[in-house]
């Protein structure tokens, strides 16, 4: 709360008083009262900087040849979606099914730079590269082991040394057409990330799978059990209409990455929580030094029931310097 200091003249009854100021004349009537205070809207402001970690967790094994090279065909639908927002700070990272050569896999990221994010040069032709991973991996893949070597604290100072960023939303996005063949059971994989995040909210799951609805017209060699879809439908994003998930068997499953790639961002850049109540004729948004309107379909809206900034998907975000954020003033009519 801000208190500010006044000095006030007023007309008194009686009495010869002093004037307001030493050079005033002496007036009939006329007296200072000092320090009245009295009570200021406060003003607040938030910058808000983004940031996620997505984690590609590809199958290596000898059945995926097709799906790599579509994955690999689309990998511009995805980078584009996500690069469309230029407030976002993202990691882009690959991994592999593989828990046997752990010389070369195991939790490693794939490829050099090991990821990739908005200031890689050829950022499409780089993730595009890192999403063929090969055929030769294991025929026991494993889902969720390789996640939780990925980002263990031995791999976060060693090979995927950057990659990983506690203040970060993290989202993991599976493509296999098998079942997990790890040890850990899908709750106990979701509290682990969850543990890791400290917030169950800061991590999202998406899955390119065969699902076991669909294994009769799905057919692939390779046997399903329900770990993967428990896992999918625990996380925040995740509900009984699967919108978190795409078939493998799908022929344009690729492009629809760029479905998941708008999800990511709805849910990591989107929303904007303020800590005060504003006045929201006082509300400014502005990145750098673009301002944003009040538009519910090319800018922002309050939103009472969460006392959030709402950010349209049809803003065209201007290119700015780097370590630039969105920046939100207001005054707040709250008296904490």
């Amino acid at each position: 709360m801000k208190f500010v200091s006044k000095a006030l003249c007023f007309v008194v009854a009686f009495g010869a008083l002093a004037g307001c100021g030493s050079d005033s004349p002496d007036l009939i009537g006329k007296a200072i009262l000092k320090n009245e205070e009295f009570q200021e809207k406060p003003k607040d402001f938030t910058v808000f900087n983004p940031k996620v970690d997505i984690l590609f967790v590809i199958d290596s094994s000898g059945s995926m040849a097709d799906a790599q090279a579509n994955l690999s065909r689309n990998a511009y639908a995805f980078a584009d979606a996500i690069s469309k927002v230029s407030i976002l700070d993202y990691h882009i990272g690959v991994i592999t099914t593989d828990m046997d050569d752990c010389r070369n896999h195991c939790g490693k990221l794939v490829g050099l730079p090991t990821f990739v994010e908005k200031t890689t040069p050829n950022l499409v032709t780089s993730l595009a590269r890192r999403m063929e991973v090969g055929t030769n991996g294991s025929a026991s893949e494993e889902m969720f082991g390789p996640v939780v070597e990925a980002l263990s604290p031995s791999l976060e100072v060693g090979a995927n040394m950057g990659f990983y960023r506690q203040d970060a939303f993290l989202a993991v996005i599976f493509i296999t057409d098998a079942k997990d063949q790890s040890r850990f059971a899908p709750q106990d994989f979701l509290q682990i990330l969850t543990t890791k995040k400290g917030d169950a909210s800061r991590v999202l799951g998406y899955g390119v799978i065969r699902t076991l609805a669909q294994e009769k017209v799905c057919v692939a060699s390779e046997d399903l059990d329900e770990k993967l879809e428990v896992f999918l439908e625990s996380v925040v994003n995740g509900d009984k209409a699967q919108k978190n998930i795409l078939s493998l068997c799908s022929p344009d499953y690729g492009v629809k990455l760029a479905e998941f790639a708008k999800d990511i961002v709805k849910r990591t850049a989107g929303t904007v929580k303020l800590s005060r109540t504003p006045d929201v004729k006082t509300i400014k948004v502005s990145y750098g030094t673009q301002v944003i309107p009040n538009s519910l379909t090319e800018g922002w809206v309050y939103e009472p029931s969460t006392n959030s900034i709402l950010l349209s998907e049809g803003i065209v975000w201007n290119v700015q310097g780097p370590g630039v954020g969105l920046t939100i003033d207001f005054e707040a009519i709250d008296m904490e």
